[in-house]
């Protein structure tokens, strides 16, 4: 029997409640919303309905009420270690709680279906060629030893960069669920105090001796990783390895880069680096309509199949969709009834809907629609979901000779019983960050959203900056976030 390893625990959100209550900072500045959609596609209603993802893009289903779990999250480890940071200075208490109502949030602004039409978040990204240097403190949000939120008007700015090393200005920071249940949890937080975020986008502000690739003034989008603290992107200035950072295409902005780092390279280092999806597949009409894909690449040949994704309209599945998509997948894409459109917007070949039908309904459906020839399933809801593709797998027709890869992104519990035909992955997005040579990874990632041959999810910017944040984790926690992604703008 194959073990599942996850390196850390992701609780029911429907069930599990933190062993100890997690504290806030209070809002010190009024907070605005503004709504963007995204390029060709535009949302409006039709996101409503869909289970609450840990990539902050769903609201909850009546009809699944599943644990779920963000699709980042299987790529960190639990455990704590020490390490060499800088001691915070001191902090005004924190008094907000995390579960505390979101009623003051009001909607500021709608943007125009096309952000590149949008004109003031255009002009943002016009930056001063030589910036002024970094002061020795900034302002950051941390963790303090009682695992709350304080914000920090002086903390200590990171001045010393390695060779390899760049330092941005925080412009726009998204909010996922890891980085609320990391702290109600208690794991991926390494000592105290700590500074959590996991994505953002913003200006170069320095480089180290050795970077090449991006330079002082450049407008920029990154993914971090958690055993950094300089690396947290709840503060002002954040730095990470050259390698992660990547220019924002001509047609994002800020707010919309920001989504990039978390469901963007999850998705594209899924399908890319562990489900053997070519990452440039050859672009000809045969290979859109045969069994037969070859990677222009590394000239392997791939079986593409039929490719089950179960969460299709979370950001993480929209993205996934699209790249399966145009690797000459046959996408059988999960969702709710109201938000079937978006996913087939985004390109699934079937769209299998479970509202209002049972488990046995939703399965029956895929496997008429794979025709047998599933090779390859994700899911991005949580354990009870996971549990169902595992069935679908069982049920596939496929032979152990010739299993099925199946990525549990959400949440996979140690007790399920894996069918002979499938061949589970533990998907490790970490090592975008501890590798440079997954550095190629962004870098398509970003041609293929330059060339408009992968949309991003429509986003919601939270104005107010890292005051907001806390109010901001609050609503992801809540799920009513109508499938847009929710980030905050500095």
């Amino acid at each position: 029997m194959t073990t599942i390893v996850q390196e850390h625990p992701v609780l029911s959100l429907e069930t599990a409640e933190p062993s100890t209550a997690t504290t806030m900072a209070t809002l010190t500045a009024p907070v605005y919303i503004k709504t963007l959609n995204s390029a060709q596609v535009d949302l409006q209603e039709v996101m409503e309905g869909e289970p609450r993802s840990l990539d902050s893009t769903t609201s909850q289903s009546t009809s699944q009420s599943t644990s779920e779990s963000e699709s980042y999250s299987s790529s960190y480890s639990s455990h704590s270690e020490n390490e060499s940071q800088s001691q915070a200075p001191t902090r005004a208490p924190s008094a907000t709680s995390l579960a505390a109502s979101t009623a003051d949030v009001s909607v500021a602004s709608t943007a125009p279906s096309s952000v590149a039409d949008e004109t003031e978040y255009q002009e943002e990204k016009t930056v001063p060629e030589n910036p002024s240097p970094a002061p020795s403190t900034h302002t950051a949000l941390v963790i303090n030893a009682e695992r709350g939120y304080e914000l920090v008007a002086d903390f200590e700015s990171p001045t010393a960069l390695a060779p390899t090393e760049v330092r941005i200005r925080n412009k726009a920071t998204g909010l996922n669920h890891i980085d609320w249940m990391s702290v109600a949890y208690n794991f991926c937080l390494p000592s105290l105090p700590w500074i959590t975020g996991r994505e953002m986008a913003g200006v170069v502000d320095a480089v180290g001796s050795d970077v090449e690739k991006v330079k002082v003034g450049d407008a920029v989008w990154t993914t971090t990783y958690y055993k950094d603290r300089r690396a947290g992107c709840f503060q002002e200035l954040v730095v990470v390895p050259q390698h992660t950072v990547f220019p924002i295409p001509e047609t994002l902005d800020f707010h919309t880069a920001a989504c990039l780092g978390v469901a963007g390279v999850t998705a594209a280092m899924t399908l890319w680096q562990w489900l053997n999806v070519p990452m440039r597949p050859k672009e000809s009409p045969e290979a859109t309509t045969t069994d037969e894909m070859t990677d222009a690449a590394s000239g392997v040949s791939t079986d593409t199949g039929v490719f089950l994704i179960w969460g299709g309209s979370t950001v993480t599945g929209q993205f996934a969709i699209q790249l399966a998509a145009h690797a000459g997948l046959q996408v059988v894409a999960v969702c709710s009834e109201a938000t079937a459109d978006l996913v087939r917007a985004r390109g699934a070949t079937h769209v299998v809907t479970y509202t209002g039908k049972t488990d046995m309904h939703v399965i029956g459906e895929i496997l008429c629609c794979a025709a047998g020839r599933l090779t390859r399933a994700i899911d991005l809801v949580g354990a009870r979901t996971a549990k169902l593709c595992l069935q679908v797998i069982a049920a596939s027709g496929r032979t152990a000779a010739d299993p099925v890869d199946f990525a549990p992104l959400a949440f996979m519990s140690s007790k399920d019983v894996i069918p002979a035909n499938a061949r589970v992955h533990t998907v490790e997005i970490k090592q975008f960050v501890l590798n440079d040579e997954s550095g190629v990874v962004g870098e398509r990632l970003n041609e293929l959203v330059a060339s408009g041959a992968v949309l991003l999810p429509a986003v919601r910017v939270l104005e107010g900056g890292l005051a907001a944040v806390e109010q901001g984790l609050a609503m992801v926690k809540s799920g009513n976030l109508d499938g847009r992604k929710l980030v905050v703008s500095f």
